[in-house]
């Protein structure tokens, strides 16, 4: 049994694929399994720390607008995609899995035409240009939001599966969380970040904010800043000297491997709209106070927030409203509704697939 993975950039493409080969691996001990990307993602790191092979080909992102930088964007494109030829012919896999990203386009380009069976994942509410345009050429595509299905009327086979996270995620508990991350049983933790990659107006909101919000001395706010920041940011706390003149507790990281231990341990998460992060504080049933990025490609990341903050899940501030004084008054006035926290929490579980990967697993196995 041999599948291929393709799919990259940022954490929201890597991880639904890993969840599912980590499943695939569990169920069949003989499956051969490749994950196929750049050497610019995330997953460039990601996948290899994961225990998976990652064969590396050229990809990019189309401007959408007619600019000269595209025609290097079709030359890389081009030479990714006879790169992918000659990966997918070696391996002939029984059947590829996309996750998005660009570099699906050469991979998935490179598979119709050695007529593999393709299955799409689409982690959004309102999906990307990729997926949309590969569609027609997948045997089944896999939908994270019911939504979704009006993107897709030339597929051959839409599902609706949820999007995949580990179980590790909805699994670990909150005391053990706590405790792998020294915070108190009783303390109140706040998570803030910003996706893979950091956020800088949701850090810098957080740390601007965190004067006030520290004065309790149950606080424990931990903001994982993403690494291109974290000099930076650190250099400001210090500065500002927040955490030695308050009586709460304020953590920095720069990256989060962790992150079930952050989630347990969370009592809100405060973070962009991503669909993983999504799916995976949904999994977990969090309340969220969500600021979606703006400069993502047809701003999909206000859909997926307005979709939890529609369901009574999360709060939604648009990064345009953001302000230190704003991301306080939210964060205290939840604290301070214990009851609120409750039914935000169920609200986002009855939202949360965590059978999602097993249902992919299932579709995918299908042409094995």
């Amino acid at each position: 049994m041999r599948i291929l993975f393709t799919g990259g950039g940022t954490g929201g493409h890597i991880y639904p694929a890993l969840a599912m080969a980590q499943l695939i691996q569990q169920r069949k001990r003989d499956a051969e399994i490749i994950f196929v990307g750049t050497d610019r993602g995330l997953e460039r790191e990601l996948v290899p720390k994961a225990g998976f092979k990652l064969k590396k080909v050229a990809a990019a992102g189309l401007k959408r607008r007619l600019v000269k930088a595209n025609l290097g964007v079709f030359a890389a494109n081009a030479y990714g995609f006879f790169q992918a030829l000659k990966v997918v012919h070696k391996f002939k896999p029984h059947v590829v899995v996309g996750t998005g990203g660009y570099v699906t386009v050469p991979v998935i380009l490179a598979s119709v035409c050695l007529r593999k069976p393709i299955i799409l994942h689409e982690q959004n509410v309102l999906p990307g240009l990729a997926n949309k345009i590969l569609s027609q050429f997948a045997n089944c595509v896999a939908l994270s939001y019911e939504q979704s299905a009006a993107h897709f009327k030339r597929a051959r086979r839409v599902v609706i599966t949820g999007n995949p996270v580990r179980p590790a995620i909805w699994q670990q508990s909150r005391e053990q969380g706590r405790h792998n991350l020294d915070i108190k049983a009783n303390a109140r933790f706040v998570l803030v970040f910003g996706g893979s990659r950091g956020a800088r107006p949701i850090t810098e909101a957080a740390v601007a904010a965190a004067e006030r919000l520290l004065l309790d001395p149950r606080l424990t706010l931990l903001i994982v800043t993403g690494r291109a920041d974290f000099v930076t940011i650190e250099e400001k706390v210090r500065h500002l000297g927040i955490q030695a003149s308050r009586a709460g507790k304020m953590l920095l990281r720069p990256y989060m491997y962790n992150m079930e231990d952050a989630l347990a341990a969370a009592d809100i998460v405060v973070t962009r709209a991503g669909a993983t992060t999504l799916a995976e504080i949904t999994a977990r049933g969090l309340p969220a106070v969500l600021i979606p990025s703006p400069y993502v490609t047809a701003n999909h990341q206000e859909y997926n927030a307005r979709t939890l903050a529609d369901s009574g899940a999360a709060v939604m501030i648009k990064e345009q409203d953001l302000s230190p004084r704003v991301l306080a008054d939210t964060i205290q006035s939840l604290l301070a509704d214990p009851q609120r926290l409750v039914q935000m929490g169920a609200a986002a579980r009855s939202l949360g697939r965590r059978n999602a990967a097993e249902i992919l697993v299932q579709e995918i196995l299908k042409f094995t």
